[in-house]
């Protein structure tokens, strides 16, 4: 197996340069921030259809734009996470170091040290909201699948909205799904691939694994395609690669990249057509990160460690937001603060806004210094205990592929 791959250079995944890092990290951390917007503002802003018309200035106009974009986030999540798991992956093989065992639980404790806790706060928050406000009418729609030990169990293996619904008001665990199949497809694939040149009988073993895991996706296989677009970034950047002195052609190919990513984005904003679905928006995005992988010049010291910070809870901002934002929406509107029809965004609201924004952030930044900062420390225990627990011929040969 490490002779298959360590032969063909072309197999390398891309390494990251401390420029093309900070870039990413402030990518997530917009996407993560797209997200919260567009379900802040369908929290406590009125519909734009709504708006009064002397309030339908500029700066309102960008602000309702600019926050509609939550579905086509995940979509740049989905590549990303192509990226950073396939390439980890990758490199693990050509080292000779793979293991089903250490994928395992690196990939379950970057998800659990956060969705765990998100779960158990979010029934706290929905708990609250529906027996102290309900009289607001915020959790009318989703009354029926509150408290089900079902759709917490769902959520908690990863077949919410396959088998369950999402739990609580907690919408955006949908992805997770995703993310959790994606996780597991791609080294089968990767698995059933080497089988094929060197065990037969191991190939049939993955095949039938391929397709528990297609079934199991079902009609959310088309975002593995997403994902997979990430992942050739990994190893098209090693092929097709901008030399050092290319810096105003590798230029010209980003701003072409960005300038196609944006036009899918606007096009799913407007909802357009193929160009606007979340494959097209995925695919640009991609050949967007392609161009920026091989940049070498950063975004300056103060974008990176901001880039760095934000990114840094972004799972949990992502996890967490929207049980809050509907209890403290619900808290407004029972107090009265808040009508039915939601705020207009004059000034004054917005800055009410802007508090409530600022302090669930403030909210996920705790919470991720308590879980995700912790993943990596979380993850060495684990392996630790795990080792200790198997045989050392066991645990020495725990996961290899063929």
């Amino acid at each position: 197996m490490n002779r298959l791959w360590k032969l063909p250079g072309m197999f390398s995944p891309v390494q990251l340069t401390p420029a093309a890092s900070g870039y990413l990290d402030i990518v997530r951390s917009l996407a993560a921030v797209a997200v919260f917007l567009d379900h802040w503002r369908a929290c406590i802003l009125a519909d734009y259809g709504d708006v009064d018309p002397v309030l339908k200035t500029l700066p309102v106009k960008a602000l309702y734009f600019l926050s509609g974009f939550g579905p086509q986030a995940v979509m740049i999540f989905f590549v990303l996470s192509g990226l950073f798991i396939s390439s980890s992956v990758l490199r693990s093989l050509e080292r000779g170091k793979w293991s089903w065992r250490d994928y395992a639980i690196d990939r379950a404790v970057r998800l659990y040290v956060v969705l765990i806790p998100a779960l158990v706060l979010g029934a706290l928050w929905d708990f609250l909201g529906i027996h102290f406000f309900s009289d607001s009418g915020v959790y009318l729609a989703i009354a029926t699948r509150l408290f089900r030990w079902q759709a917490f169990l769902g959520s908690l293996f990863f077949v919410q909205t396959r088998f369950t619904p999402s739990f609580g008001s907690n919408d955006p665990l949908w992805s997770l799904f995703n993310e959790f199949w994606y996780y597991a497809l791609f080294p089968v694939l990767l698995g059933l691939i080497i089988a094929l040149n060197r065990r037969r009988l191991a190939a049939l073993g993955y095949v039938g694994a391929a397709a528990a895991i297609c079934w199991m996706l079902g009609g959310q296989i088309w975002g593995f395609a997403v994902w997979l677009a990430g992942g050739a970034v990994a190893l098209t950047s090693r092929w097709f690669r901008f030399k050092g002195q290319d810096r105003w052609p590798l230029l010209a190919y980003t701003t072409a990249a960005g300038a196609l990513a944006a036009i899918c984005l606007t096009v799913a904003r407007n909802k357009g057509g193929w160009l606007g679905s979340g494959l097209a928006v995925g695919v640009s995005f991609a050949f967007l990160t392609h161009g920026m992988v091989q940049w070498t010049f950063g975004p300056g010291e103060i974008g990176q460690r901001l880039g760095r910070i934000f990114a840094g809870f972004s799972y949990s901002l992502y996890l967490v937001h929207v049980p809050i934002v509907f209890l403290i929406r619900a808290v407004l509107m029972h107090s009265g603060w808040l009508p039915k029809a939601r705020w207009q965004p004059d000034g004054v609201h917005l800055l009410i806004g802007a508090a409530v924004s600022a302090a669930v952030f403030s909210y996920a930044f705790a919470l991720a210094q308590m879980t995700e900062a912790r993943t990596s420390v979380v993850r060495s225990w684990v392996r630790n205990r795990v080792a200790h627990q198997l045989p050392a011929p066991l645990a020495s040969s725990a996961g290899r592929l063929s």
